[in-house]
């Protein structure tokens, strides 16, 4: 659902939307689970792969938070049975990463058992590697869209970046996606101070030949800080890119993932921008669980003192009510990383916290 609000309005309205869960009949089907700090949780994004097993190695890259070496690794049926779990509470989406989700033999029969799941949307974030050859078998498996990694449009900076070589593959699957219709197709390029932050027009031109009108979204992303020293070095300040895109904009709509603005240019090109650090805002708008590789809930990006371990128990034989026991004690701790003044006071964590649930 979006919110559309005039570009000349000197303030900007806080949203916080929810996906309409209600069936042909207007009824509502799913209660959804919210943290303490009212904010619901109807999305999952979940690690098929550890974080060092990608076939780029991004000298910006996250690492979704986890930079352990692989030792476990959930499998198809797991991912399954764990998203059945979520979706009684109102997770109706979900989006696969990694690490390179496409270095899963699996990955058609992880798409194609989470589709069973009549899920809203099922989307991938990949770097492109070995993308073309199944873009096809994966719309047909359920897979709704994609989001493409795209950090530079010049071949010596996107190697640079990545570390391989890997240009014409990645260009290669924006082209597969648009073909099997995966749409809208996300360009993502986190922005780096010096190194790629004079691409953004050029970013623009390409979003306008390969198709404006929403199909294809270039999304502007700002670097996170994992190491405080490169943090330092490469951060490139968003807010003036922002203050720049209002002005040209046509319309301005804000996602209730994250609060996240999104500027229609008169051309029709689409620009969202992801800006997460010390942005209240964004963290308050964050309607996402991670899951992680081996099998973890994982609260926060930025956090890994919080995780909760869901994986042991279920190969113990837990029930699928102790699986959902320990997805709401996750819920409830998450807490918005970056707070501000408008931000919720948390209510106190129950020992014991029970919710309805679709079929319950």
């Amino acid at each position: 659902m979006w919110c559309c609000y005039a570009t000349a309005l000197s303030c900007e309205i806080p949203l916080l939307n929810l996906p309409d869960l209600s069936n042909e009949r207007g009824v509502n089907i799913c209660p959804v689970l919210s943290d303490r700090f009212g904010r619901p949780v109807t999305n999952a994004r979940i690690s098929l792969n550890s974080s060092s097993r990608c076939n780029f190695k991004c000298i910006h890259c996250h690492m979704e938070g986890i930079k352990s070496v692989p030792s476990t690794l959930m499998t198809a049926d797991e991912i399954h049975r764990i998203v059945g779990i979520m979706s009684r509470f109102g997770v109706n989406a979900v989006k696969l990463t990694g690490g390179e989700p496409m270095l899963r033999p699996d990955i058609l029969e992880i798409v194609t058992k989470l589709k069973s799941l009549g899920l809203r949307e099922i989307s991938m974030t990949t770097n492109g590697i070995g993308f073309s050859k199944l873009a096809e078998p994966l719309r047909e498996a359920g897979l709704s869209r994609v989001n493409i990694s795209l950090h530079s449009l010049h071949r010596e900076r996107f190697e640079f970046i990545t570390r391989v070589d890997g240009y014409d593959e990645t260009f290669n699957a924006i082209a597969a996606a648009i073909d099997a219709e995966l749409l809208p197709l996300k360009l993502n390029i986190t922005l780096m101070k010096g190194v790629n932050d004079d691409e953004i027009e050029e970013m623009m031109r390409l979003v306008r030949r390969l198709g404006g009108d929403g199909r294809v979204v270039l999304q502007l992303i700002e670097l996170v800080v994992t190491d405080p020293e490169f943090y330092s070095e490469y951060h490139y300040d968003l807010k003036p890119v922002e203050k720049r895109l209002k002005a040209r904009a046509m319309a301005i709509y804000r996602r209730g993932m994250h609060n996240r603005p999104r500027y229609v240019l008169p051309d029709g090109v689409t620009i969202e921008v992801v800006r997460p650090m010390e942005n209240g805002e964004f963290c308050m708008g964050n309607n996402r669980i991670r899951i992680t590789h081996d099998g973890k809930f994982k609260p926060c990006l930025l956090r890994d003192d919080n995780h909760v371990d869901f994986l042991s128990r279920m190969r113990e034989g837990a029930s699928e009510e102790e699986i959902a026991e320990i997805f709401k004690r996750a819920v409830m701790l998450r807490e918005p990383f970056f707070k501000n003044h408008q931000a919720s006071m948390p209510l106190p964590v129950p020992s014991r916290v029970s919710f309805g649930a679709c079929g319950t």
